[in-house]
């Protein structure tokens, strides 16, 4: 600070002083409305005068803090000048009271306090020194203030290279969210994207109400009973506290067993099932079985009676303050609605990752930040996507179930199983595979083609000389299978197809190589911290017990062998891959890797080339989600006609008609001629909206079911009244899966994705025409110039490259450029794959930029060309070089083809000694031409 004035020094000190204890330093045009305590700098006060800083606490002016230089000895001059700021403070600022009472005085180095409330009138004011500056929360205590949030220091601050703190994100998700706490708003939604810290961020708005204002206790609702555990951990390790010491050394964290739990506790943990439990004095097993029945998938719950809740509760509706609900796009609907809604004194907040209308609508669409995975990979908090397709034969163009072929047929209703021979051939198509059929043999193949790829495309870098090491090392993979069953038969063909590569070097499969992490598999909390810790365990396959919430961060690749419609879902799912990781724990999950850049999806069922569905809003969630499609449909056959149900109905035979197999869409609307599914149900919608026909013949409202309601049962009489379409509809909406026992398949395509790889590609082009003149080495590229391009240039670019698109690297280029030439897509060229010691080289990017402007018909590493570019050099003009010069001008050429273009002060300055060979060779006065010639030359 040597450079600083005295004055300016003594600010720095005292805004660090300020700081650390709790106020957010701010100057007068930055002041804002905000519930935490601020120093206002340079605040105005009466005469134009202005003090240095004026200390607010929830937006009102407490006290002010003259600052002077460290020579300055703070006497009475002093004291008179802070007495004056604090008296004139301007009508339009709000005051706890005038004049303001704590007067501070500081030069960086002492601290004096005066309360003006120990003082009569026109008495001689008394300053005391301070060994500290008191926080917020002592000044609230001191000065007896009664507001919710007075207490509330600063927000912790925006995380550094060198200190600890908050992410951006989780920052502005605080802030927002203790302002909008401000504004009355009882319910918030936090939308942050999977990896960015929504339990961390929770663990912060817990801690900071339980701390600073009178909140006294918090539920925090988990979807599933692993992720409790999981919460209660986060909340272990939570050392962002006022103290430093872990957030659950100060409060008691709890997993909610019983009554007392809630009673002891200031942070009750808990499905929502078993809150409803605890609630209603139920008993129950203590498991981690994610689908018993208090402790289910509450996705499923849609089609079941919505809970009731009795009049003698264990538990008081305004026992918890604040309600934080994970994961809030699932839970907290439908069936276990009055569970959440009877804590009515409480504040709510959702967390989720991805955000549903439903969600929305219940927050009442406040949503204090909504930060996108797209923003999470251009931060740099989560690694992007690679997409990989395997396409078979069956999973493209369908399959035939033969005569006489044993299958397995499972009903999804139920899980009922059916051990069957096929009576007579039928054909199924390639979206049946997904929905209705299994066919084993495309498992194997697709494990076996992904088996094949990891090292020949996914990650080339990383095969190495030791066959065992690169086997016993493949990268931590995580397998989405359809069912429990179909996650069984994926384990058995991967330990098939991978033993053969271990029995190849005389080893046998190590026993934990490949495990199921399923609710039957046994305890999935040990099996999750297993994947994640222990180096054996590379393969873990799943049906959705770790598609949502659970963190794997050394989990790299993601194969998809179920179909997902859900946009929520499978956003979710994709989350599972997109953790970033720090290089040496990496590196002990995976001691064959350097670095997580990336992840890939690897797309067995075309998951990734179809639209995903977002479920909307429904106008009446009770009614939606607690009756069933059977049972609805025998009420209305009844005449029980409410707009409700006619509305739920509609919402049904919508979602059917979305998801309904092209062959089963036209059975119903054969059935249902000359109408349609999509017209019946707009009919219907029409009419409970007032549209079309509906605007000038309205339906009649509905009041009793004794009433005639003809118009009403006409509306639906078409399904209603049909039987046989009532039967197809419900077999649709419940599916099936049959299972081949002697299917076959062979492999279409296994490679990158070539819609991603033209994505990328277009990407890419248009960087280069958006900064062609304002980045060096584009310029010198797009321009032809004769012009020496530097490491110092291709380091801008690729910087500027990645920061534009975290996947427009050297390597993820490459591979798409390699896709698209090998599909011969549009004008592509042919690609030459990098060798091993090709990969990561800067100058490829200048190959990138050629190739992308069609300068270069085909694509390849300037290093795949160097040894016969340097002999061309070395023989121009029937030059004779020495062998000493050859050896040294290699060197050079191999260093330019690598790094760039140097120059002999750029040379001398990286590689010294080999700088001082060169001119000892060629002289000091021709050297800096001859580096300058042979780089050009390597360039061309």
């Amino acid at each position: 600070m040597d450079e600083l004035k005295p004055e300016e020094q003594a600010r720095v000190l005292i805004d660090e002083m300020l700081a650390a204890a709790g106020w957010a330093v701010v100057p007068r045009s930055e002041y804002m409305d905000v519930p935490h305590a601020q120093a206002v700098a340079e605040a105005l006060t009466k005469g134009n005068c202005e003090a240095d800083y004026l200390l607010f606490l929830d937006g009102k002016a407490i006290g002010v803090l003259e600052a002077k230089r460290k020579e300055n000895l703070l006497g009475g001059v002093v004291a008179e000048q802070t007495a004056k700021y604090s008296a004139g403070a301007l009508p339009w600022y709000q005051t706890w009271t005038k004049p303001l009472p704590f007067l501070f005085m500081c030069n960086g180095d002492k601290l004096l306090f005066c309360d003006r409330r120990d003082f009569a009138a026109g008495e001689p004011l008394e300053f005391f020194e301070l060994k500290k500056m008191f926080t917020p929360k002592e000044v609230a205590i001191r000065a007896e203030l009664k507001s919710e949030f007075a207490k509330m220091p600063a927000v912790p601050a925006v995380q550094t290279k060198t200190k600890a703190g908050l992410r951006q994100c989780q920052y502005d998700a605080i802030c927002n969210l203790e302002l909008s706490f401000k504004h009355g708003k009882k319910k918030a939604l936090i939308v942050l994207a999977t990896g960015a810290g929504k339990t961390f961020t929770a663990c912060t708005a817990a801690y900071r109400l339980l701390n600073y204002t009178p909140a006294k206790k918090v539920l925090f609702l988990v979807d599933r009973n692993n992720l409790g555990k999981q919460a209660e951990g986060e909340f272990g390790t939570y050392k962002l506290t006022e103290t430093g010491i872990p957030f659950s050394d100060e409060y008691v964290v709890q997993r909610l067993h019983n009554v007392k739990d809630i009673e002891k506790s200031h942070v009750v943990i808990s499905t929502i099932q078993r809150l409803y439990a605890v609630l209603t004095g139920q008993t129950f097993v203590d498991t981690d079985d994610d689908e018993s029945e208090l402790d289910g998938d509450s996705t499923n719950d849609q089609s079941s009676v919505s809970i009731e809740l009795p009049q003698d509760l264990k538990v008081a509706r305004d026992t918890f303050d604040l309600i934080i609900v994970d994961e809030c796009h699932r839970s907290i609907y439908g069936k276990w609605k009055q569970v959440l809604d009877y804590f009515n004194t409480a504040r709510v907040v959702g967390l989720t990752a991805t955000p549903t209308e439903e969600a929305y609508a219940f927050f009442n669409k406040n949503t204090v930040v909504e930060y996108t995975l797209e923003d999470s990979i251009r931060d740099g908090v989560n690694v992007p996507p690679r997409v990989f397709r395997i396409k078979t034969l069956v999973s493209s163009q369908g399959g035939t179930i033969g005569q006489g072929e044993h299958v397995e047929r499972i009903t999804l209703l139920n899980g009922s199983k059916q051990k069957k021979i096929q009576k007579e051939d039928q054909k199924y198509e390639s979206t049946e595979l997904d929905r209705s059929v299994v066919n084993p043999a495309q498992i194997r193949l697709v494990v076996d083609s992904f088996k094949q790829a990891i090292y020949s495309s996914l990650y080339p870098e990383r095969l190495s000389d030791d066959p065992a090491r690169n086997w016993k090392y493949i990268p931590k993979t995580l397998f989405f299978a359809k069912t429990d069953s179909h996650a069984d038969n994926i384990v058995d063909a991967i330990k098939q197809s991978f033993a053969v590569e271990f029995e190849k070097v005389g080893l046998k499969l190590p026993e934990k190589f490949v495990q199921k992490i399923t609710c039957k598999a046994g305890n999935s909390n040990q099996l999750i911290s297993d994947f994640r810790n222990e180096k054996e365990f590379r393969i873990a396959v799943t049906v959705t017990l770790v598609a949502t919430g659970t963190d794997v961060k050394p989990l790299e690749v993601l194969v998809f062998m179920r179909d997902i419609n859900s946009a929520v879902l499978y956003t979710q799912m994709k989350g599972r891959g997109c953790r970033t990781m720090d290089d040496d724990k990496f590196q002990l999950a995976t001691p064959n890797g350097t670095s997580k850049d990336c992840f890939y999806l690897v797309d067995a069922v075309g998951v990734t080339e179809h639209e995903m569905k977002l479920p909307g809003a429904a106008s009446d969630a009770k009614f939606h989600k607690t009756l069933g499609l059977e049972r609805l449909m025998e009420r209305l056959a009844h005449g029980e006609v409410p707009d409700e149900y006619l509305n739920l109905f509609a919402g049904y035979l919508s979602k059917i008609n979305n998801k309904a197999e092209q062959e089963d869409l036209s059975e119903v609307n054969k059935l249902l001629a000359p109408t349609s599914l999509y017209f019946f149900v707009s009919r219907i919608y029409d009419a409970l909206t007032g549209k079309n026909e509906f605007s000038t013949h309205p339906l009649p409202e509905y009041k009793d079911i004794n009433d005639a309601n003809i118009e009403r049962r006409e509306l639906i009489s078409a399904v209603i009244n049909n039987v046989k379409v009532r039967k197809v509809l419900l077999e649709i909406n419940r599916g099936f899966i049959k299972i081949q026992q002697e299917g076959t398949d062979s492999l279409v395509y296994s490679g990158f994705s070539i819609d991603e790889s033209k994505k990328y590609a277009e990407i890419f082009k248009e960087f280069i025409e958006q900064n062609r003149d304002e980045v060096e080495a584009l310029r010198i590229i797009y321009n032809s110039e004769d012009v020496a391009i530097t490491y110092e240039m291709l380091s801008d670019l690729k910087r500027k490259l990645e920061k534009f698109n975290p996947m427009l690297n050297e390597k993820n280029l490459w591979t798409c450029y390699k896709t698209l030439s090998v599909n011969k897509v549009g004008k592509a060229g042919k690609v030459k794959d990098l060798e091993k010691d090709e990969v990561g080289l800067l100058t490829n990017l200048i190959q990138l930029v050629r190739y992308a402007l069609g300068k270069k018909e085909q694509l390849y590493s300037l290093q795949s060309t160097s040894a016969s570019l340097f002999e061309l050099y070395c023989g121009q003009n029937q030059r004779v070089l020495n062998d000493n010069q050859k050896q040294v001008l290699r060197k050079i050429a191999q260093y330019v083809v690598q790094n760039g273009c140097v120059s002999a002060p750029i040379l001398m300055q990286y590689e010294k000694p080999l700088f001082l060979q060169a001119a000892k060779l060629f002289g000091p006065q021709n050297v800096n031409t001859e580096i300058q010639n042979l780089t050009k030359f390597m360039f061309q």
